[in-house]
């Protein structure tokens, strides 16, 4: 094992989560380090173990999730919402309900890039923290991403070891499958929470969201026109045989093609694509491809084979402990490594451990999948699309302290793992 891979992997993290720098800079610099000290790490294996094919997905989602945020329909929902719900704790509910139902078939990033700037302002109008709305909708966004296989990247990791279909998150093995079971435990969640982050004095804050000045019809629809596209040719993808970043990137540069068109030659007010690469989050981008690089150097280290064998070794003890063991196992990792990076590695040990040993392999897959998400929300580093909510609440509050968004991230993770934990050991009884 490359122990001083795994140092500055640590290191890294801690002061990712505590000091009071920009921490994407603190990724870049512990990966230059990781490389540097490093006997069997080098900057190419670096490049290479970005995944790529996320990063494009990231790409083409955020520029089509631009255009959508320029055209101000995001507004326009919001202050709908707000109009029925007349309150800032009904309108914060509302929205982390939106959030997580939404990201059922679109990315978490984009979702938090949609409405967790809206809940920030919110907060804002009426005197409330703007880091609880924004971890509120970050938390949900990042909660039900499993739920469906076009969603976020675990289910689509368990599309491509495991061979799941669509049908099998709806319904699997005569038992209610994991869209059901996960709305059921954030459900729960959200219902243990409700005192501390939408009852009391919060309740009878009356909320007024001003009417957006300008809705942009054409911007918008051709923005869902791509989201439908993408959600479309995603689901066809095993047939197109087309990596799901070529078609995210293609489906938003065409988009921003066809507008920039229609601005030049037609005449028409519309954002233009300078404007919308300029607004994106590039913190974030860089944040994730070096989160990705610094998991490349644990794997080439041959850390993470020492994660496989703690698996291994869990596999063969008795079925409920075993599906225990490498829940909680899984989840604590994902609390700091990277979730997509910890769900594969664990996923593929699964399946080969399985075969080995003619073990059902499912009750497994199922519990990394699940814990994997569950367990990044403790940490911006687990998740790294929290990073965008804490971005998002700092730019209203000034720098966060690691305490202040841990309070809310770890507590919710904490509880969500145990509802979870407890109704998935239920259903597996029927399997």
């Amino acid at each position: 094992m490359d122990t001083p891979a795994l140092v500055v992997f640590l290191l890294t993290i801690l002061g990712i989560i505590f000091l009071p720098m920009e921490r994407s800079l603190v990724a870049f610099a512990g990966l230059i380090v990781m490389i540097l000290l490093s006997a069997s790490y080098s900057f190419v294996d670096a490049f290479k173990a970005i995944d790529w094919n996320v990063m494009m997905i990231l790409l083409g989602m955020w520029t089509l999730s631009g255009y959508l945020s320029k055209s101000q329909l995001p507004e326009y929902i919001v202050y709908e919402v707000s109009r029925r719900t007349h309150s800032y704790a009904a309108f914060l509910l509302s929205l982390a309900l939106i959030a997580s139902f939404t990201t059922l078939f679109v990315d978490n990033v984009l979702v938090i890039l949609l409405f967790g700037g809206l809940a920030v302002k919110a907060a804002k109008t009426v005197n409330k923290d703007p880091l609880t709305a924004s971890m509120i909708v970050g938390l949900a966004a990042n909660y039900m991403g499993t739920g469906l296989l076009l969603g976020d990247l675990p289910p689509q990791l368990l599309h491509s070891v495991a061979g799941a279909e669509f049908l099998d998150f709806i319904w699997f093995r005569n038992t209610p499958g994991t869209l059901f079971l996960l709305t059921l435990s954030f459900l729960i969640t959200l219902a243990i929470f409700y005192r501390p982050w939408f009852g009391g004095a919060g309740r009878q804050v009356d909320i007024d969201v001003e009417r957006p000045k300008a809705f942009d019809k054409l911007t918008a629809s051709l923005a869902i026109g791509g989201f439908a596209a993408f959600v479309l040719l995603a689901s066809l993808r095993p047939l197109l045989g087309v990596e799901l970043g070529a078609i995210a990137v293609s489906v938003g540069i065409g988009v921003a093609a066809l507008l920039e068109v229609i601005r030049t030659y037609g005449k028409r007010e519309v954002p233009s694509f300078e404007e919308v690469l300029r607004d994106m989050e590039w913190r974030v981008f860089i944040f994730y491809a070096t989160l990705f690089s610094l998991v490349g150097g644990l794997k080439k280290g041959g850390v993470i084979d020492s994660f496989s064998d703690l698996i291994y070794s869990s596999l063969l003890a008795e079925p409920t402990l075993s599906f225990g063991a490498v829940y909680w196992l899984t989840a604590a990792l994902s609390s700091f490594v990277e979730h997509d990076a910890v769900i594969l590695v664990a996923l593929v040990t699964v399946k080969e451990v399985a075969q080995a040993f003619s073990l059902d392999p499912w009750p497994f897959y199922w519990a990394i999948v699940w814990a994997g998400t569950l367990g990044s929300n403790a940490t911006i580093t687990g998740a790294p699309a929290l990073y965008l909510s804490l971005l998002l609440a700092e730019k209203e509050r000034g720098r966060t302290s690691w305490r202040d968004w841990m309070k809310i991230t770890v507590p919710f993770t904490l509880v969500s793992l145990t509802v979870h934990f407890v109704i998935s050991l239920l259903v597996m009884q029927f399997w």
